[in-house]
C-alpha cells in the first residue's frame, strides 16, 4: 500500500482582508478529544505537538472550525480517491491572515505521519513558528485506505510572523511554494587557519616579553629564526 502527501500554503495581509468571515473559532487548547470525530485524528495532532516540542516549539492550539474543514477535504478525497487540496480553503474558514494544508493517504496513520515527517514542504508546516493553530480530519474509504487533511492558520491580528517562505499568490486557487533554502557560509581553509596563526605568531614575537612566556610552538620557531637572523648579522 503506498504513501502519499502533498503541502499546500495560503497567505493573506492586511491589505487583503475582506476575505475575513465573520464567526468566531472554536478552540479547544488543552483537551480537544471530544472535536477528534474521525479515525486517528487525535494522533496526528498529537504527533505534531510532540514533534514540535522536542523542536523546542509551543505545542498548537486545536481548532473545531480548522478541524471541520479539514474533515469534509478528506471525506471528498476519500470519496473520489484522488489526493487534492481544497481549492476553497480560503473560503472554508474565517479569520485568517495565513494558512496552510498538508493531505495524505496510506494504509494507516503512522506511515502517512512518518511520510509528512520526511517531505521538507509538510515538515515546515508542522515545525512552523508562523501557525498558531491546526486541525486535523481524516476518513476512510471503502477499500480501507485512510485519508487526512491538517488545516494550520495564523488568525487575523495575531502578532505571531508569517512563514519565513516567500509564498507566491496564485489566482482564486490558493498559493504553492518551496521551504526556503538555508545559508551556508563555508568554514576557513586549512590554508587560511594556518595564515591566520602565523601572523598570531608574528604579533607576538614582536612583543619580546610576551614571546619569552609563550608555549605557541610557531611563537618558538619565529623567535629562534629572528634571534639567529640577529646574531648572524
Amino acid at each position: 500500500m503506498f504513501t502519499r502527501v502533498n503541502s499546500h500554503h495560503w497567505t493573506k495581509r492586511a491589505a487583503a482582508m475582506l476575505l475575513c468571515l465573520l464567526g468566531a473559532s472554536a478552540i479547544v487548547a488543552a483537551h480537544p478529544a471530544q472535536a477528534l470525530a474521525g479515525p486517528n485524528e487525535g494522533d496526528f495532532f498529537g504527533a505534531a505537538n510532540a514533534a514540535r516540542s522536542s523542536a523546542g516549539l509551543s505545542g498548537y492550539a486545536y481548532a473545531g472550525d480548522l478541524a471541520a474543514a479539514a474533515r469534509a477535504q478528506a471525506e471528498r478525497m476519500a470519496a473520489s480517491g484522488q489526493l487534492e487540496h481544497n481549492p476553497d480553503l480560503g473560503g472554508s474558514v474565517s479569520n485568517w491572515q495565513g494558512l496552510a494544508e498538508n493531505i495524505g493517504v496510506g494504509p494507516d496513520w503512522q506511515s502517512i505521519q512518518q511520510a509528512l515527517m520526511d517531505s521538507p514542504d509538510h515538515r515546515a508546516a508542522i515545525l512552523s513558528s508562523g501557525y498558531t493553530q491546526m486541525g486535523v480530519g481524516t476518513a476512510v474509504d471503502s477499500d480501507g485506505t485512510l485519508w487526512v487533511s491538517e488545516v494550520f492558520r495564523l488568525p487575523a491580528g495575531a502578532s505571531a510572523p508569517l512563514p519565513s517562505a516567500d509564498y507566491s499568490s496564485s489566482s482564486a486557487a490558493g498559493t504553492t511554494s518551496g521551504v526556503p533554502t538555508p545559508t551556508v557560509v563555508a568554514g576557513p581553509t586549512p590554508t587560511q587557519i594556518l595564515k591566520s596563526k602565523i601572523q598570531t605568531a608574528r604579533e607576538k614575537v614582536s612583543n619580546p616579553h610576551q614571546s619569552r612566556h609563550s608555549g605557541d610552538p610557531l611563537v618558538a620557531a619565529l623567535d629562534y629564526s629572528t634571534v639567529m637572523s640577529t646574531v648572524g648579522g
